[in-house]
Formats: C-alpha cells, sequence, structure tokens
C-alpha cells in the first residue's frame, strides 16, 4: 500500500504532556471542559440533508487534541450541517466526567476518546455501543497492529476505535554508552563491556555509571537514566514496566497481574518485591527530585541533555527529536525495556531460570481509543468523524508530529522510515525507533495493559502502595500488601467472577506475536 506523506505542521515546543495517570474517581482537575456540550441534533446519517443541525459533542483530554480539531475541520467541511463540538477535560477529571454522564443519561458526550483499558468497564455499563453497523467500511483496519485491533473487541464485537498505541521502551544516549574512554572505564569498574542495558541489572550498573558527573562536558552534571515516578501520573506505569519483566512467565500467559484462575493479586509475589527494590534504588542514579518527575518532566529532562537514559513511551522518542526543544537529536539510541535470565513461577513458586534473556515489553495503557457512547443521537455521523480520524493521512500525521499524544498503532506507521525523516520534525535515526516499536508491538511475550472494570482503581491503589515505598514511609512488603488487600476489596467489589470474566476475554479475544489483523 501506497502510503500518503503528508504530515501536519509542527506543532509547538513543549505540548506534549502525556499525564497517564491511572484513573478513577479521586482524579485531580477542575471538571470543566474548555467548551460546554451542546444538544445534538436528530440527523440519522452523516452528510444528509436535514434542516436541524446535529451536534456531534466529543469528549477528550485536554493535552490529546490537536488531531481532533485537524480531523474536525475536515468533516466540517465535507459534512455541511454537521458540528463537531470538542469538549476538553483536563486528564484527571475525564474518568469522573464521562462516568457522571453515563451514569446520569444525560447524553452530555456522543463520542468518548479515552485510554483503552478503561473500555471494559464502559462496555459493563452499557455505556458505549457496538460499532460494527455503523464502521461498514473500516478505513485499512487490516493493517491494524494484532493487539490494537483486538483491544476493541468484546464478545465478538468492535465497540471503539483504535487512536494510538503505546510501548514503553529504553532510551540512551549514543555519545554516552558508544564512546570508547567510557566503555575502557566501565569495564575496569564492573568487569564486563559496557554496551545496552539487556537485563535490568546491567541497567542499574549503567545508570550508576553516569550518575553524577559531567560526561558530555556542557559543564553540568548530568544523570544516570529518568524515569517518571510520580502518582497519580505514570508512575504506576513505569513501575509495574520493572514488575512484569520478572512475572510474565512465558508459559504462563494472564499472570502478570492476577492468578488466572482465581484472580488472586500477584502483587505479593517476589517478582513485584524485586521490581519494588529495584525501583527504588533506581531513586539514588536521577535527578534529586525524580520521586515527583510526571511523565512531562522526564520527556523534557531527556530532550534537555540531562541523562544518559530514559525508560517511557513513544513519546520522549518524538519530543527527542524536536529541533526546537531537543539538544540530544542526533544522538539517541533505542531499545527494548531490559529483559531477565529468571522469571516467577506461579504454579510452582519458585524462580525459573532460563539460557536466554526473557523480554516482556508492555503495552502500558495500551493508547487513546474512541467509542460512540449508547445516548448518541447520531451514531451513523459519530462513527464516520471517528474513521476519519483513524484514516490513513490523519493517522500517519498525527504519530509523527510531536504534540498530539498519539504514537503508532498500524502497520504502515512503523515500516515507512521515510515517513519519519520527511516529517516536520525530521526524525534522526527513525528506522531504529520504529523497528523497536514494532519489535515490542509484535514480541511473543508483549503484555497487555490490565483491562478489566475499574483498571484505574487497580492502578491507583498500586501507584498509592509504590508510592509510599520510595518515600520511606511503608517498607517493601507492607506496601505490597497494602496494593493486595486494595485489589482485593475492589474485586469483592465488582464481583470476582464477572471480573474473572472480564479478564479471561482480554485474553481470550487478543492475538499477540502475529504482526498484523
Amino acid at each position: 500500500m501506497k502510503l500518503n506523506k503528508k504530515i501536519l505542521s509542527l506543532l509547538l515546543a513543549g505540548a506534549l504532556i502525556m499525564g497517564l495517570a491511572a484513573c478513577s474517581g479521586s482524579g485531580s482537575g477542575s471538571g470543566a471542559g474548555t467548551e460546554s456540550p451542546q444538544v445534538s441534533g436528530q440527523q440519522s446519517q452523516s452528510g444528509g440533508s436535514s434542516n436541524e443541525e446535529t451536534v456531534i459533542n466529543v469528549a477528550v483530554g485536554s493535552f490529546a487534541t490537536s488531531s481532533v480539531y485537524t480531523a474536525k475541520e475536515q468533516f466540517e467541511a465535507d459534512n455541511p450541517g454537521i458540528t463537531i463540538n470538542v469538549v476538553e477535560i483536563p486528564f484527571g477529571s475525564l474518568y469522573e466526567k464521562l462516568c457522571t454522564s453515563f451514569a446520569t443519561n444525560t447524553a452530555a458526550y456522543d463520542i468518548a476518546i479515552y485510554p483503552s483499558n478503561w473500555l471494559s468497564e464502559f462496555i459493563q455499563g452499557n455505556s458505549v455501543i457496538a460499532l460494527d453497523e455503523y464502521l461498514t467500511e473500516k478505513d485499512n483496519w487490516d493493517t491494524l497492529i494484532d493487539a490494537y485491533y483486538d483491544m476493541q473487541m468484546y464478545d465478538g464485537k468492535c465497540y471503539a476505535v483504535p487512536l494510538d498505541g503505546d510501548s514503553i521502551i529504553l532510551y540512551y544516549r549514543k555519545d554516552a554508552l558508544e564512546n570508547e574512554e567510557y566503555r575502557a572505564m566501565f569495564q575496569e569498574k564492573y568487569g564486563y563491556e559496557l554496551t545496552v542495558p539487556t537485563t535490568w541489572d546491567q541497567y542499574i550498573d549503567v545508570a550508576e555509571f553516569f550518575n553524577g558527573w559531567d560526561w558530555d562536558g556542557d559543564g553540568e552534571l548530568e544523570y544516570g537514566t529518568i524515569e517518571a515516578m510520580a502518582p497519580k501520573d505514570v508512575g504506576g506505569y513505569i513501575f509495574l514496566t520493572h514488575a512484569i519483566t520478572y512475572a510474565a512467565h512465558p508459559d504462563y500467559p494472564g499472570y502478570a497481574f492476577f492468578d488466572y484462575e482465581t484472580l488472586e493479586p500477584e502483587v505479593k509475589s517476589p517478582a513485584y518485591e524485586r521490581a519494588l527494590e529495584e525501583y527504588t534504588r533506581i531513586l539514588q542514579f536521577g535527578p534529586p527530585n525524580m520521586i515527583n518527575y510526571g511523565g512531562g518532566d522526564e520527556r523534557a529532562a531527556f530532550a534537555a541533555g540531562e541523562a544518559a537514559m530514559a525508560i517511557d513511551w513513544h513519546d520522549t522518542g518524538i519530543m527527542a527529536q524536536n529541533p526546537d526543544s531537543s539538544v540530544v537529536k542526533e544522538n539517541v539510541g533505542y531499545a527494548l525495556v531490559p529483559g531477565t535470565y529468571e522469571c516467577w513461577n506461579p504454579e510452582t513458586e519458585q524462580w525459573d531460570e532460563f539460557d536466554e534473556i526473557q523480554y516482556a515489553p508492555y503495552l502500558a495503557f495500551s493508547g487513546w481509543t474512541a467509542s460512540v457512547t449508547s445516548t448518541c443521537a447520531n451514531p451513523q455521523a459519530a462513527a464516520d468523524f471517528l474513521n476519519l480520524m483513524d484514516n490513513d493521512e490523519n493517522s500517519l500525521a498525527a504519530v509523527t508530529t510531536d504534540g498530539t499524544a498519539r504514537n503508532p498503532y498500524r502497520l504502515e506507521h512503523l515500516t515507512d522510515a521515510a515517513a519519519w525523516e520527511n516529517s516536520a520534525i525530521h526524525f534522526y535515526n527513525a528506522q531504529e525507533f520504529i523497528d523497536t516499536i514494532l519489535e515490542s508491538y509484535t514480541h511473543p511475550n508483549v503484555q497487555l495493559d490490565m483491562r478489566l472494570p475499574k483498571a484505574g482503581s487497580y492502578l491507583d491503589a498500586l501507584d498509592l502502595g509504590v508510592s509510599q515505598a520510595l518515600s520511606g514511609d511503608l517498607d517493601i512488603p507492607h506496601a505490597l500488601q497494602y496494593v493486595y488487600d486494595s485489589w482485593e476489596e475492589i474485586t469483592d467489589e465488582q464481583g470476582r467472577e464477572s471480573q474473572l470474566e472480564f479478564y479471561h476475554n482480554t485474553y481470550a479475544n487478543v492475538t499477540t506475536g502475529t504482526g498484523v489483523n
């Protein structure tokens, strides 16, 4: 398929602030969108004639709006009489606003754009509709990465349109790790060759080595690594990147978060304990205030050249290439997040050792997705708008532009380096970047984010427990016990059998490791 390479203009540097906090009713924010929802008309088909204007209210996190406005202009030009009203909502309030609208049946929003791990809860509440009869001509859905196709599905029906992909990868400074002088120094200190870390133990050694001295000669101290650790932001996801490595045994799919048969939390296992010990140790090899770093802080710091490595979503890679804000754009390397030679066996309750490194790429957050609400008066027009946002040209433009909060999720996004090199950000080393993302997406042990009702509440509890361990308010066993007890309480409140059904459906419907649908 020939790709359209017309790319959107570069957005202002610094617009990308991915506040991907696990969402629950406890989220912060003003709660008010920048535009008020309007009453929808009754027109039944997009593009048809009507004496009454149709208004489609689109609820979206306030930092992820740029590509929505681009599609709005196109859609309104092609569909006179239909207005797309973008309702910007602070991310910390998005979950609460959507749930309030659904619970009160107010028809405040016709389209909801939200993290895909909320979908199970919205399906359970009959808050969103199946789209199969409206998306009769899905634009190139055959090129969706398998995981991002199947994550829109439940019980054989399509409930959402994917707009984003997510995996967490390792970023590193080539001018640090490939420096021959530093390689000799590292060899002398640690007794092995300095390379891109392939295990978490190596990662900690490299972070320690490059921490606290001016290895790039800019007159300022640099740090070993940067990881966003702030709760109510992305800290829980970054911690899980460590934990899942040890918990995602390749022979036991579905056990990374819970016992697959009972839904008992795995968070008290030695896998999580090792990961949290590791996570707290990393604090000493990053900037002094890293415990309070959110995703935006981490990305800005890495682009400013403050560290040798970083662990993050694809946003760091894109921001590090921004010609207006990055000082490292020619020196960034990419790799899978480190792996391990040992995985926790949930059946034997022992560590299993492997001859080869075991990787478990984590699709944390699992991308923005969009659904048509059950109160939408014109589901066809709403579905047509989402199809426009997702088409070849618009999706490619969105994922290759800094500040859209959208990352690759189609095969064509990851197979044409020229589309990245010729974009407004003039991406250096694009092939390595997209190859690393594709390897993450299609890895045989790729791990989905938690996808069951109240996923946000589970992740909120994890956030709190981990932050208490990082601050020293709780020791590691008590912090993990808190998370365990909280997860059990949420499960019991929701109903264990019901939660198990959703959890099993995730693994029954999602095919990973095979490329595209």
